[in-house]
């Protein structure tokens, strides 16, 4: 995961240290996306009567972590957004191949800002979170781009996938 570590990381190595050991904890070993569910009737290009219903948008979000998982391999790291945040567990809860996501809450801002930085990209509404994700240069999309992708079947071409190199950071 350290392989795609950024140069100036906006956290120590002991605050890396401790997302890392939650990301152990919670059994994810490898690449991963960093999936922060939000209401999608704010999005645009989103069908409002669609996607209005509580329940269809968390089908849809347990579908993308489905479908990122099918087609890119990588694993999903569910986290609450700032703000208008869907539970997390009910995500978990309706998708299909719940062996490779978790769910880590209660993130202090340091621990997040280190999962953004060692992700392959990151999925949500929340606006702070896309902001910091574009600062770190992260691939990241909003949930209207990543259902442009579904539609097209290309969500693989969303998340590249690093090559695994030396370990720059010490954490």
């Amino acid at each position: 995961m350290l392989a795609n570590l950024r140069q100036l990381a906006p956290c120590t190595p002991a605050e890396m240290a401790s997302a890392l050991r939650r990301l152990h904890q919670a059994g994810i070993r490898r690449g991963f996306v960093l999936v922060a569910p939000t209401a999608l009737p704010r999005e645009p290009l989103m069908d409002l009567a669609e996607y209005g219903d509580p329940g269809r948008e968390l089908h849809w979000w347990s579908g993308l972590c489905d479908l990122i998982q099918e087609q890119t391999g990588l694993g999903v790291v569910l986290v609450d957004a700032a703000h208008a945040g869907l539970e997390l567990a009910r995500v978990l809860d309706g998708a299909r191949l719940q062996k490779r996501i978790a769910v880590l809450e209660d993130l202090t801002r340091a621990e997040r800002s280190a999962l953004l930085d060692i992700s392959r990209g990151v999925c949500t509404g929340d606006r702070g979170l896309l902001i910091e994700a574009r600062v770190l240069e992260a691939p990241n999309y909003e949930p209207w781009e990543a259902h442009a992708a579904i539609l097209g079947e290309v969500v693989h071409d969303l998340f590249p996938i690093a090559a695994s190199g030396a370990l720059p950071a010490s954490a």
